[in-house]
């Protein structure tokens, strides 16, 4: 019988709804500011395969390196930050646009991924679920005469 592939453990998705540990030796010592700024809140983290001691924790263009700590991990539900979505209206719940996915949040209450978009650079504070939301692709802007 052929071996079995290795198991892919990466990447996972979470949230660090508190401070993982008393301290900062969970991370990089270079990453300690930018993740106190960001940690703890609902942010839905990607985390990825690091090199060394540490895995790389990735929320938009912020990337932290941090040991395996303790985290609230979630379902990856297919969107990512920077995605290009159209906003359905699902019976005229909901005004339609597309934008952009700008933040991904962790709702503890209704235990959901609770989405925010810009549209044409302006944020929407209007949060979406997954069932309001199907990706597009981006078109290009039209030469004007």
């Amino acid at each position: 019988m052929p071996p079995l592939p290795p198991l892919k453990v990466d990447p996972k998705y979470g949230c660090f709804p508190w401070w993982p540990e008393d301290g900062n030796d969970w991370l990089h010592p270079d990453d300690v500011a930018q993740a106190r700024a960001m940690i703890p809140s609902g942010r839905i983290f990607r985390r990825d395969t690091g090199d060394g001691d540490f895995l790389l924790m990735r929320y938009g263009d912020v990337t932290l390196r941090v040991r395996r700590t303790l985290w609230l991990e979630v379902e990856p539900e297919g969107f990512e930050l920077g995605d290009w979505v159209e906003v359905l209206s699902r019976g005229l719940r909901n005004e339609p646009r597309t934008g952009v996915i700008r933040e991904m949040l962790w709702d503890q209450r209704a235990n959901v991924i609770r989405y925010l978009i810009a549209d044409n650079n302006v944020p929407i504070n209007e949060p979406y679920t997954r069932d309001d939301l199907q990706h597009v692709q981006p078109t290009e802007p039209l030469d004007r005469f």
